[in-house]
């Protein structure tokens, strides 16, 4: 671990002496500060979400350890904040994934952060292997190979797409993108910065504030990667557990209990049924809307619930997906609504920084006792890990990443009651772990709950004050779930 330990000091070095040059340069006007870089519009959601920013580039090197040797071009924008001058400790948004581009997140995370942009900048790095950072991005068939879990050719196409880019995927991991988020920092001279991060986002928040503390001035971390987790390893048990918690909430409301009677017992029917059986089916693709063939099996049906269960409007769909391809036999509706869904994460993420995170950090220590060949996903992750990871060129990460630490730093903690990946109890672990911390569960939502105006105006009071006790959450007993769809009209009236 010494050369870890030495990389992440030339690292600091490296970024440190560019920090000295532009924050003598940088002006206090914050206009005057962004005033060299381009206006630009960035795009989310197809296009539907739009927002005006300036954007920008610099180089950093591939290899840290090597500040001479090749260079690779990282893509940011900032919104500058609405008043006249900014405060002096802007806001960074750090994306999930592993694979998002923080910038396609921007006309989103706009919207979030609205109230803290009147006073502070928002600022929008694309991690190194995400968007315009020299993307490791590889392109599939969602419908037969991410859905029906075909890992053998997943993991043929990852080898060509490896061979095309110009990329040594072992500089790729959280923590070299921690270097670089300090060379961002340093770039304008910023004294402290505001952390927001999500889902994977949370541990980029959580390794930067290890190695740079006294420039945090507070982090908050939606949808939270625990620091020892092995993110990924538990996908098959937390999955399970928000879908029987979904299954309870509609026996618990009167018009879907009366709609979908016993749905557990119909979900196990389905599991038992396309664990040994496939069905051959011919469904309606969502965006182009020609039929394809698929195979409807256990897998299809494990990934598609997964992530129809990322949001709430989607995961009040799954009592009625689920009811209708019980009783009925045909899944094709739950099979499109799944194909949807995963075209539109799929296309957000760069699968390759996913592997070159994930083949470094998680692979090699991942608990191999933890059986989850009792749950829906089983133990397809470990076993698409294993498939990758065996030849995928991967870094040592430091003797330290996975141990606990705290920095005193103010940091609000935000969970969803029905996340089925980063669940609640996720957020009781940092909360554990940060003593100057304050756990919120939005309750009846799903993953990352920032977006939701009750808790966006939280967060907002929150880096304004820095005060964890006195914050008003008074709007959150206003938060619940969407109601149930009770049929192919949507929810009950």
């Amino acid at each position: 671990m010494a050369q870890i330990k030495s990389l992440l000091g030339i690292g600091r070095r490296i970024s440190l002496g560019l920090g000295i040059t532009f924050g003598l340069l940088a002006p206090a006007s914050a206009d005057d500060r962004f005033a060299a870089l381009e206006s630009c519009e960035l795009s989310a959601a197809g296009g539907r979400l739009t927002v005006q920013a300036r954007c920008g580039s610099f180089e950093v090197p591939e290899n840290p350890a090597r500040p001479e040797g090749r260079q690779i071009e990282l893509a940011y924008a900032v919104l500058p904040a609405r008043g006249s001058r900014a405060l002096p400790d802007p806001v960074f948004f750090l994306a999930g994934g592993p694979g998002q581009s923080a910038r396609e997140a921007a006309p989103l995370m706009r919207s979030a952060l609205r109230h803290i942009n009147r006073s502070r900048d928002l600022v929008f790095l694309d991690q190194r292997g995400t968007g315009g950072s020299n993307s490791l991005d590889c392109e599939f068939d969602y419908m037969s190979d991410m859905l029906e879990m075909d890992f053998q050719t997943i993991n043929h196409r990852l080898r060509e797409c490896k061979q095309e880019w110009d990329a040594d995927v072992r500089y790729y991991t959280t923590e070299i993108a921690a270097l670089d988020l300090e060379t961002m920092r340093e770039r304008y001279g910023f004294e402290q910065i505001n952390l927001v991060g999500g889902s994977y986002g949370t541990r980029m928040a959580q390794v930067y504030l290890r190695r740079f503390p006294d420039r945090v001035r507070s982090m908050v971390i939606d949808g939270v990667v625990p620091t020892r987790l092995r993110l990924g390893s538990e996908h098959g048990i937390k999955l399970d557990q928000t879908l029987y918690r979904l299954f309870d909430a509609c026996a618990d409301d009167r018009a879907c209990a009366a709609a979908f009677p016993e749905l557990t017992s119909a979900f196990e029917v389905l599991v038992s049924h396309y664990s040994n059986n496939g069905q051959a089916l011919s469904v309606t693709h969502p965006r182009t809307g020609q039929a394809v063939d698929i195979t409807f099996n256990r897998d299809f049906l494990a990934s598609g619930l997964r992530f129809l269960a990322y949001a709430p409007q989607t995961q009040m769909m799954i009592p009625y997906l689920v009811h209708e391809a019980a009783i009925t036999g045909d899944p094709s509706r739950l099979a499109s609504q799944a194909l949807m869904v995963t075209e539109q994460m799929g296309d957000m993420i760069a699968i390759g920084l996913n592997f070159a995170v994930g083949c470094a950090e998680d692979w090699p220590s991942w608990p191999r006792d933890l059986d989850q060949s009792h749950t829906l996903l089983g133990n397809s992750m470990l076993e698409f890990y294993d498939t990758v990871c065996d030849w995928w060129p991967r870094a040592e990460v430091p003797d330290d990443f996975n141990q606990p630490f705290d920095t005193g730093t103010p940091t609000l903690i935000l969970s969803g009651e029905f996340d089925p990946v980063t669940p609640p109890e996720y957020g009781d672990e940092a909360a554990e772990q940060f003593a100057n911390s304050r756990h919120l569960v939005a309750r009846g939502q799903g993953h990352i709950v920032s977006t939701q105006a009750c808790m966006s105006r939280i967060v907002t009071e929150f880096i304004d004050r820095l005060e964890l006790d006195a914050l008003d959450t008074d709007c959150m007993d206003s938060l619940g779930p969407e109601p149930f769809f009770i049929n192919l009209l949507g929810p009950s009236p």
